[in-house]
């Protein structure tokens, strides 16, 4: 859903357009919002869980939770982030952390068990596994658009140099440089 503001640019005198998602941002916000009790769920399962597991799963359990904590607020921030300033690296940060860490790590929490999931965990699990993927949809689609804005803002200003370029006696980019000097010396 494209939205038109009722700003104008000063260089187009076309109005601009907000090509933020929506769908992204609420997938994030809903995200945010179960993002403290996940975290809460998870210290109190690890807690109950430590004494339970053998060694070698009690570390990896808790970098594995570290992990996924971590990069969660990290991916979270960059998804509000980039949505809302349309900023394509943020964006894009966004979703390699997404794909390349939490979906993963998600998977390999909720699948392994010999972590002895408690119910309530795996239901969060869950649920961040269903929200990254809606996440990772959304911001393809952010994405794409905000790649195309830009590409057609940078044809613009192609055009708009060739239309000056055009317009004045000067034949090159060059002599104009020249020319600018000698006006500029007077």
């Amino acid at each position: 859903m494209e939205r038109t503001c009722a700003l104008i640019t000063m260089t187009t005198k076309r109005p601009l357009q907000i090509i933020s998602s929506f769908a992204l941002q609420m997938a994030v916000y809903f995200n945010l919002c179960i993002y403290p009790m996940h975290f809460i769920n998870l210290c109190l399962s690890l807690y109950f869980k430590h004494k339970l597991l053998s060694v070698t799963y009690q570390v990896i359990a808790f970098s594995a939770c570290l992990v996924h904590l971590g990069s969660e607020g990290v991916r979270l921030g960059l998804g509000f982030y980039g949505n809302l300033a349309e900023n394509m690296s943020a964006l894009f940060g966004f979703l390699i952390t997404t794909i390349i860490i939490q979906i993963p790590l998600t998977v390999f929490l909720v699948s392994n068990s010999a972590f002895l999931n408690l119910p309530l965990e795996f239901v969060f699990y869950i649920m961040i596994v269903i929200f990254s993927a809606f996440q990772t949809v959304f911001a393809i689609q952010a994405l794409k658009k905000t790649a195309d804005r830009e590409v057609s803002k940078y044809l613009d200003k192609i055009e708009r140099e060739k239309e000056v370029l055009a317009s004045s006696d000067v034949k090159s980019p060059k002599t104009l440089k020249k020319t600018k000097r000698i006006h500029y010396q007077r």
